[in-house]
């Protein structure tokens, strides 16, 4: 908060007036990104290949500001401080529903609550670990690599939408 001040050119209580607790600063650039990632997902259309719109989703606002470092930093910040790690996780909750209408307009997802939204708990695990290992190693292309990876398995574990039409249900499981 202090650094923030002094480049901002305030005083440590005008911050405070309109950001009661820290978090309250964090919070915005979560919905940003969240926002961001949300609107790559809405925008795609229903072709193009699932684990790029994925990796597009999750790792294009960084570079499109070219503020890469500052990023990792601030990534850093927020993976090692208790209280903003929560609000990460908790971040990474809000993206559930979109990411399941992302995929379930691709793939057969089901009728279970839970299963339904299994494979977006899996992507957002799979961003979860790919910012760690960027905070770890600072490797941006790492970064898009692991996100591919990851989305890449998420992906090929889901059951396409034309293929659940095209075979009856008793005949699936023979094919």
């Amino acid at each position: 908060v202090e650094r923030i001040c002094t480049a901002a050119g305030i005083a440590p209580r005008t911050f405070h007036r309109h950001f009661p607790v820290k978090e309250d600063v964090v919070l915005p650039l979560f919905r940003r990104f969240g926002t961001l990632s949300v609107e790559v997902l809405a925008d795609a259309g229903p072709g193009g290949d699932v684990v790029d719109i994925l990796v597009e989703a999750f790792s294009t606002e960084v570079p499109k500001r070219g503020t890469c470092e500052f990023d990792r930093t601030f990534m850093a910040l927020v993976v090692n401080d208790p209280q903003y790690r929560l609000r990460w996780l908790d971040w990474g909750q809000d993206l559930i529903g979109p990411i399941t209408e992302f995929l379930g307009a691709r793939f057969d997802l089901g009728n279970n609550p839970h299963t339904r939204e299994l494979p977006a708990q899996l992507v957002i695990q799979v961003c979860r670990h790919a910012y760690l290992r960027w905070v770890a190693d600072g490797d941006f292309a790492g970064l898009r690599s692991a996100l591919r990876v990851g989305m890449q398995m998420v992906v090929e574990a889901l059951p396409v939408v034309s293929r659940q039409a095209v075979f009856p249900v008793g005949l699936r499981a023979q094919v």
